[in-house]
């Protein structure tokens, strides 16, 4: 029979047991109700930022802000520091054209300064051409943005910018946010999976926005891929994770959905978009190239390599791409079109280049579906569209899309810059958006600046004109994404080296000179290059921002 003390502690420790449940069950009732009431008061609802789970993926609205310049001039200008210092008038002249372009990398110039740019080189043509006209020209292109965000871009610059042009260049980074979450599930934990349900909620968010201020202004370097902060190079993720064909199939519908939303924004305040096929490297393999030994490894010999065997690495490609899938069929198919390309045969090399993109598992570059879809939208509602991968592959005389283009999977070298700018002048010309100027000839200026870069000894002093490319000539074909931001460090530590270094303190100042928030230390750069050696190109740099930046910003 229990004793009496035995029984008291038994009871004790049920009533604590009951006591401990009842308090977690009304904190919980407690949370749920101010959960739901926050909801119903729309407090702590994501904001136009929260696009995306990835941090470099989100954006800050509106995309420009109103400023003065050292001129007295009212303007606006742009703020997100991912995007080069731009401005526009704030009172908009009669005769402007003001054109604003969305994108990713691709259109923001990743890898060079912002005059690598199909943008840059589009307004040089525009101002050329029409000279009596005040020519503005926006480049919202910012590094890993998808369809989801330019959707909102556009929105945000027609509401509040007055635009006479809308140009999309976007698609290339529409796999982003799905590979990154997939690979959090991957390698999440009960733990993370709590702390993922808990950000979600208004609460959460609200108290983020009391304690922090709200959302923070993005950077390059936080490349945080989940609330855990999951890093991972795209290689690491897709080893983890794979996307089954519907799964594609869906991303695509997503994609054309957004593409359509920018569309129906522009035409419902009748103002003209241009939808342009997003170009890519076709003969991009990944971060490194083939082996110098694949085709004997393939054919089995040592022997020289000769169009005979080409031909039998073409025979035993084609047997065994009849079973093979995923990332073995990208592999296949990318040999067996450098095979075609080797003996001439120049159109299977094509398709066979073309076919390996679409089945590469990294998902980097823009897919011929979205492509196709980017078409139908355009077709459907009777607005411009430019194929620029068949535009650039008319300047190649296999017609192959490569590293003449391209310096990595998707972004422009410096020539590709200059012929994508002309494609989209002449289509601008061509469907009657800007009136055709039989005086100015594009291919002239195409010509003239491809010219200038065959015979570059050195990078340009003139702001405008600087490639970015700093001491280095090499850098122009470099594969690196990040090596703007590695040359920008190292003329900053050169100068602190050297600093009566006369042209890395002029390029210095051109770096910063984009610089949203970096116009004193531009000025400062210019000064103490001109201090060294009076140079014509950098006194008209310093006279430039001088008259148009304050030294505040």
């Amino acid at each position: 029979m229990p004793s009496p003390e035995n029984s008291s502690g038994r009871g004790s420790s049920l009533s604590n047991i009951i006591l401990i449940a009842a308090s977690l069950l009304l904190v919980a009732t407690i949370l749920a109700a101010t959960e739901g009431m926050l909801r119903l008061l729309d407090i702590g609802d994501p904001d136009a930022s929260q696009t995306s789970r990835l941090k470099y993926q989100q954006i800050f609205l509106p995309v420009m802000m109103p400023s003065v310049g050292s001129d007295g001039i009212a303007k606006f200008r742009t703020v997100d520091p991912r995007i080069p210092y731009q401005t526009i008038l704030r009172d908009k002249p009669a005769d402007g054209f003001r054109v604003f372009i969305f994108g990713g990398s691709a259109a923001a110039g990743l890898g060079y300064s912002p005059n690598v740019t199909f943008a840059r080189h589009l307004e040089r043509m525009l101002r050329d051409t029409y000279k009596n006209r005040t020519i503005e020209i926006v480049n919202l292109g910012i590094v890993a943005l998808s369809s989801r965000q330019v959707s909102l871009l556009v929105k945000d610059v027609v509401a509040n910018f007055s635009p006479d042009l809308v140009i999309v260049y976007s698609g290339n980074n529409e796999f982003l946010e799905i590979h990154a979450e997939k690979y959090a599930q991957v390698h999440a934990t009960t733990f993370s999976h709590l702390l993922d349900m808990v950000a979600e909620t208004n609460l959460s968010r609200a108290l983020n926005r009391i304690l922090h201020g709200g959302s923070q202004s993005p950077s390059l370097a936080e490349m945080d891929l989940s609330h855990e902060g999951l890093r991972a190079t795209q290689n690491q993720i897709i080893q983890d994770i794979q996307m089954s064909k519907e799964e594609v199939t869906e991303v695509i519908n997503v994609y054309e959905s957004n593409i359509s939303d920018a569309v129906t924004t522009a035409k419902r305040h009748s103002i003209p978009i241009l939808l342009i096929s997003v170009a890519s490297n076709w003969e991009w393999r990944g971060r490194s190239d083939l082996p110098d030994g694949w085709l004997a490894e393939l054919v089995g010999t040592d022997a020289a390599p000769t169009d005979g065997l080409y031909a039998q690495a073409v025979a035993i490609l084609d047997d065994k791409l009849k079973n093979a899938s995923g990332e073995d069929r990208h592999e296949l198919l990318f040999k067996r079109a450098n095979a075609h390309k080797m003996m001439g045969n120049y159109r299977a090399a094509r398709e066979d280049f073309r076919a390996a993109m679409n089945v590469d598992p990294h998902l980097r570059r823009a897919l011929d579906s979205a492509n196709m879809r980017l078409r139908t939208i355009a077709e459907t509602n009777g607005i411009a569209f430019l194929d620029l991968v068949e535009a650039l592959a008319d300047r190649n005389n296999h017609k192959i899309v490569g590293f003449e283009q391209f310096y990595d999977y998707v972004h422009f070298t410096p020539k590709g810059a200059i012929w994508a700018a002309a494609a989209i002048f002449e289509t601008l010309q061509e469907q009657g958006i800007v009136p055709v100027s039989p005086q100015y000839d594009s291919e002239q200026y195409v010509r003239d600046r491809v010219t200038e870069l065959e015979q570059l000894g050195s990078d340009f002093l003139d702001v405008y004109q600087w490639l970015g490319i700093g001491f280095d000539l090499d850098r122009i074909q470099n594969r690196d994404l990040w090596k703007y931001d590695k040359m920008l460090l190292e003329l900053e530590q050169l100068v602190e080296k050297d600093p009566d270094n006369f042209r890395a303190l002029a390029y210095l100042g051109n770096a910063l000179f984009f610089k949203p928030d970096r116009a004193k230390d531009a000025i400062l750069a210019y000064r103490s290059a001109l201090e060294i050696e009076d140079n014509s190109e950098v006194r008209k740099n310093l006279e430039l921002i001088l008259s148009e930046r304050s030294q505040r910003e």
